[in-house]
């Protein structure tokens, strides 16, 4: 899963094959007591709220390894045209959608392998 490559461009690399849109969800609620502490500060201060920033990142970083997840699942060698959606869904909680195109490098054809510089190119073994 390491291995997936996620891309935000718009086109997926040359030598590939599309497998289709796949995503990764998370859904992470908020703590009553840490909202009040985070409305008080809003209220009053002003400032980062902090723990909804983590809570985020957190989403997040939950959602990419679940995109990446979906990915191996097809056998895909990466996703390009990633995006991030976060729709709110409840009060107090965070939603978050990473999605894109999953792509496979396509084998080269049957045949002698290609040479470089006088040394065989290895082909990939699925």
């Amino acid at each position: 899963m390491n291995g997936i490559t996620l891309s935000t461009g718009a086109f997926p690399p040359s030598g590939t094959q599309e497998l289709g849109i796949i995503y990764g969800v998370s859904c992470l609620s908020s703590n009553f007591f840490r909202d009040t502490k985070e409305t008080i500060k809003n209220v009053t201060v002003g400032g980062e709220l902090r723990s909804y920033t983590a809570m985020i990142q957190k989403g997040i970083k939950l959602a990419e390894e679940r995109l990446k997840e979906e990915a191996a699942t097809l056998g895909a060698d990466g996703v390009f045209g990633v995006k991030i959606a976060s729709p709110q869904v409840s009060a107090g909680a965070a939603e978050i959608i990473v999605y894109g195109t999953a792509y496979r490098y396509v084998l080269p054809a049957p045949g002698p392998s290609p040479q470089v510089h006088g040394a065989q190119v290895p082909q990939r073994q699925d």
